[in-house]
């Protein structure tokens, strides 16, 4: 029984020896290495979305200087959405965010039919060098003539 054993126990441990472990390349920690952390507010006005026709979906560009190279290869990057912003009762969540969204339709008089119509919105980003785009699409992909997405806050976090 021992025999056994000792013989599995050999073969594991000829197993774990052949593993291959992560390399990680470009991995430089020193004494006077530093953590540092930078908050960016991105304000949406409603009338600085653009509708991108080729994937049918809002978005917005911004030019963000802090998202430097050292930032894209080494930190971490999120991006929330900030409600109640400036007041107690301010929260953010993170994205991708999606919400469920209920419109009422009206008739030509601009009165309620009573019809409902459920949709979600879905909030997401990306990012590169010096640069950040917030997109906004509707489920359906829906958008009545002159619709845009509302105003909204977001704030961007990175740590490097």
């Amino acid at each position: 029984m021992r025999k056994y054993l000792f013989i599995c126990l050999l073969a594991l441990a000829a197993c774990m020896g052949s593993c291959t472990y992560p390399t990680y390349h470009n991995t430089y920690i020193t004494e006077d290495s530093k953590f540092n952390k930078k908050t960016v507010d991105l304000v949406v006005a409603q009338d600085k979305w653009t509708f991108d026709e080729t994937v049918n979906q809002f978005y917005c560009h911004f030019d963000v200087e802090e998202l430097t190279e050292q930032v894209y290869n080494y930190g971490e990057v999120s991006v929330s959405h900030e409600y109640n912003s400036g007041k107690n009762n301010a929260y953010q969540v993170a994205l991708p965010e999606t919400t469920y969204k209920m419109e009422e339709e009206v008739d030509t008089d601009g009165k309620p039919t009573g019809n409902k119509f459920y949709y979600q919105q879905h909030l997401d980003y990306a990012y590169g060098v010096g640069f950040i785009e917030v997109f906004c699409t509707i489920s359906d992909f829906y958008y009545e003539e002159g619709w845009t997405p509302d105003p909204m806050l977001f704030r961007l976090q990175m740590s490097y």
